[in-house]
C-alpha cells in the first residue's frame, strides 16, 4: 500500500475491516483497501483521497472517495495537452453509497505539476459480493479505452469556437445547477480565467473556466460581502461536473 500515511489522515474510512455496526446480515462489506491494492497490482497509483464529514456516526465508516492514475497515462500527459484520465472510486461501509468507479479527467496547469479536474463520467457501479479480481481487470481495460476517447473529446472541443452569447448561456446553465437560478451570483463571474492556459473561445477553454470556477469557490454574491466556497460533498461534486460535461457534450452536437 503506498501513501499509507496519507490515505490514513485524509479518509480513515479506507482502512476499514468490518461495515459499520447498524447494517444487516444481508450487506456485503468491500474492503476499499483490498481495492486499491489490486488496482495498485495493475498499474494504477492513488493521487488523492477523502471523505464526508459523518455528524451523527464515527467516521470510520463513512463515504469516501480516492482517485487514481494509471503510470501509463500520466507518461503520456504532455502528448495529449497534459491531460490525464483518473478513476475515482468511490465507497462507503455503513450503507451510505454503492462501489462506484467513475472516469474523471485531470489537467497539469502548470509546470511544477499543479492539477485541477476538468470533469466526471463513465460511471459503473459495482455490487459489493461482485468478484473483485474479476472487476478490476476488467474495468482497467474499460476505463483504458474510454479515457482515450475522453481525451479525444477534449481535442476535439477545443476546435469548437463559441460566441459571446453561448458562452454567457453556458455560464447561466452552470449558475443555475450550483447555485439555482434564484442566485445573485453573476454568471458572467464564472467565465473569469484564473490562468493564462484557460484564454480563448474555444469549447474546451470556456469549459474549463466555468467548471473551476463553479467547484473552486471564490465568486461572489451580489449585493453581499461573502463568496461561494470550494465544493467539499463528494456527491455534489460528482453531480456538478457530470452537468457541465453533458451541457458541453450538448453544445458540442449543435
Amino acid at each position: 500500500m503506498k501513501n499509507e500515511t496519507f490515505l490514513r489522515e485524509r479518509a480513515p474510512a479506507i482502512f476499514a475491516t468490518a461495515p459499520a455496526a447498524h447494517t444487516s446480515a444481508d450487506y456485503k462489506f468491500q474492503s476499499t483497501l483490498e481495492i486499491i491494492d489490486a488496482f495498485e497490482a495493475q498499474g494504477w497509483n492513488v493521487v488523492d483521497a477523502r471523505q464526508v464529514k459523518a455528524r451523527k456516526r464515527s467516521g470510520d465508516h463513512a463515504k469516501h472517495m480516492v482517485s487514481l492514475t494509471h503510470d501509463s497515462m500520466v507518461a503520456q500527459a504532455r502528448e495529449i495537452g497534459s491531460v490525464i484520465p483518473r478513476i475515482n472510486l468511490i465507497n462507503s461501509h455503513d450503507w451510505s453509497s454503492r462501489f462506484e468507479l467513475i472516469l474523471g479527467l485531470f489537467r497539469l496547469v502548470c509546470g511544477n505539476g499543479m492539477q485541477v479536474a476538468a470533469g466526471t463520467f463513465g460511471a459503473i457501479s459495482i455490487r459489493h459480493d461482485a468478484p473483485l479480481a474479476d472487476t478490476v481487470g476488467r474495468l482497467t481495460a474499460e476505463f483504458g479505452s474510454m479515457g482515450n476517447r475522453v481525451i479525444e473529446t477534449a481535442e476535439a472541443w477545443d476546435r469548437i469556437y463559441l460566441s459571446d452569447s453561448a458562452q454567457r448561456e453556458f455560464a447561466t446553465y452552470a449558475r443555475n445547477i450550483r447555485f439555482g437560478a434564484e442566485s445573485t451570483v453573476d454568471p458572467v463571474s464564472l467565465l473569469t480565467m484564473r490562468r493564462e492556459a484557460d484564454a480563448g473561445d474555444t469549447l474546451w477553454r470556456t469549459f474549463n473556466r466555468i467548471q473551476e470556477n463553479s467547484t473552486k469557490g471564490g465568486l461572489r454574491f451580489a449585493g453581499m460581502r461573502r463568496r461561494s466556497r470550494e465544493i467539499k460533498n463528494i456527491s455534489k461534486d460528482v453531480e456538478v461536473n457530470r452537468a457541465l460535461w453533458a451541457h458541453a457534450e450538448a453544445l458540442a452536437l449543435a
